[in-house]
Order: structure tokens, then sequence, then C-alpha cells
């Protein structure tokens, strides 16, 4: 009977005590919820202060840039006003300066074609004062006597009919003077007629020369090659000699057969005249013909 008291009694008072368990659990839910809002506004407002706090600074950055912009525009503003007025104050000088350049250059032209002029004056004026002074010598030389009846002559003493009579420096002077006034028909023949009547004078090799430039400068190749050669093999110290040599390299170059004997000329040229001012451009000739290589830059 007790036993069954009891167990009503328990019956009847555990929903009160799970009522009251069920209690105590809501009210530490809702103080738990109480505080996560709490920290949830303390968040929230330190999120706000942080983000106030950002958007001053960078509206501190803005209004920064936006300054320097603005005086980086005046600066360039003035840089630009300078040049501009640098620029008006310079263009009149230099076209000024321009045409003054001009104007001296023409005057140049101008002093070096007079100058050309006076050379060639001179070079006349020389000519003549040349050809004056070999005829008051020829003028001046004594006739010689008359040969006395019955006596021989000998055949190598006596000169050609083309030859008798005729002074070599007046013979020369007068073939020189043709030449430099580009009778090349005329200068040809007196240099060649000189050539042979006086063979052992001093202006032989000069004369035999310029039969050879004659030649070349009205691009006769083949006679032009076969003067020079003279020069070269009857007068091989004259100073004229080195320069025929390189003349008849030229010559050859124009030819047909310019590859081998040109080449052979031009490397016989090098070979016997190294210090010859035109050795450079033997060189330069031989390239040409495929016959040398690019030369190596001279070390210092």
């Amino acid at each position: 009977m007790n036993a069954s008291r009891l167990l009503l009694l328990s019956m009847a008072l555990s929903p009160a005590l799970l009522l009251g368990q069920k209690k105590e659990e809501l009210v530490s839910i809702q103080r738990d919820v109480a505080q996560l809002e709490d920290q949830v506004k303390q968040l929230q407002k330190s999120l706000d202060d942080k983000t106030a706090a950002l958007t001053a600074l960078l509206q501190q950055s803005i209004d920064a840039s936006n300054k320097a912009a603005a005086a980086v525009a005046a600066m360039q503003h003035g840089v630009d006003q300078k040049l501009a007025d640098q620029q008006t104050k310079l263009v009149a000088p230099l076209a000024t300066m321009g045409a003054k350049l001009d104007e001296m250059s023409g005057d140049f032209r101008s002093v070096q074609t007079n100058v050309a002029e006076l050379i060639r004056h001179m070079n006349d004026l020389d000519t003549k004062v040349t050809e004056a002074n070999i005829a008051i010598r020829t003028l001046q030389t004594p006739a010689p006597p008359p040969p006395q009846p019955g006596t021989q002559t000998g055949t190598a003493q006596q000169a050609p009919d083309t030859c008798s009579g005729s002074s070599a420096e007046l013979s020369y002077t007068a073939a020189l003077g043709d030449y430099n006034g580009k009778k090349d028909d005329l200068a040809l023949q007196e240099f060649e007629q000189y050539v042979k009547c006086f063979p052992a004078s001093a202006n032989a090799p000069n004369a035999q020369y310029y039969i050879g430039q004659t030649y070349y400068r009205n691009e006769n190749w083949a006679d032009a090659a076969q003067a020079f050669d003279a020069v070269v093999e009857k007068f091989p110290k004259n100073p004229r000699t080195a320069d025929a040599a390189y003349y008849k390299a030229c010559a050859l170059m124009k030819t047909k057969d310019t590859k081998t004997a040109a080449g052979k000329e031009f490397k016989n040229f090098i070979a016997n005249y190294p210090d010859n001012p035109k050795v450079k451009e033997a060189h330069q000739h031989l390239r040409e013909l495929g016959l040398e290589g690019p030369r190596a830059p001279r070390k210092n």
C-alpha cells in the first residue's frame, strides 16, 4: 500500500520537476542569447568605428592625390609655357643663322671657283714663262758649224729627219701644253715624237707616261696599258714608274682580261711600292676583282 502511494506521489511530482528543469534551461539559453547579442553589438560597433576610420583615411588619400595632380598639371603647364617661350626666342635666330650659313657656303664656293681659276691662270702663266725661257735659250744657242766638205757622218749619229732642228725642252713644253689643254690627238703625236727623238732625255719617262695618260683619258685601255708598261720596262728607277705600274693595272682592269692580268699587276704594284699612297686603292681593286678578302680592322 505504501509502495503504491509512493509510486503515485513520484508520478505526480515528475512533471513538476521536469518543468522546473526546462525553465532553468530556458533561462540559461535566454541568458546566452543575450550575451551573444551583446557581443554582436560590440563587434558591429567596432566594425563601424574601423570603417569610419578607413573612410576618413581614403578621403584624405583622395584629397592628397587631387592636390598632387593639380600641382603636376600646374608644373607641366609652366614647363610647356617656358618651352614655347624658348622655342619662340630661338626660331628667329636659328633661321637667321641658317641663312647666314647658306650665304657663307655660297661665298666659299665662289672663293673656291675663283681660286681654281687663279691656279689655272698661274699654271698657264708658268707654261708661257717656261716656253719663253726655252725660246730665249734656243735663240742664244749658237748654230752648229756647217759640215766640212767631204766629211762623212756615221749613220748612228745622224738624227731622223723628223727630229732635225728640234729642241728637247721646247718640244716637251709644247706637248705638255697641248695635253693640259686637252688637245689629245696633237699632244699624243708630240709626246710620241719626243720619245722617238729624245729617248735618253730627262723628260722621256714623263713623255711616255703622258702617252699612257692620254690613252687612259680617252678610254683606250689596251694602248694605255701598253704605254704604261713601256714606262715600267724602260725607266724602272724613275719617279713616274710607280704611278705607271698602278695605272697599267687599272687599264687592264677595264679590258676583258680583268681578273688575271689586272690582279697580277695590282699585286706586283703593292709588292714593289708598299709605301705608295695608291696601295690602299690597289687593295680595293683586288677586293672588287674577288682576289682579296676584306681587310681586318687595324688595332690601336
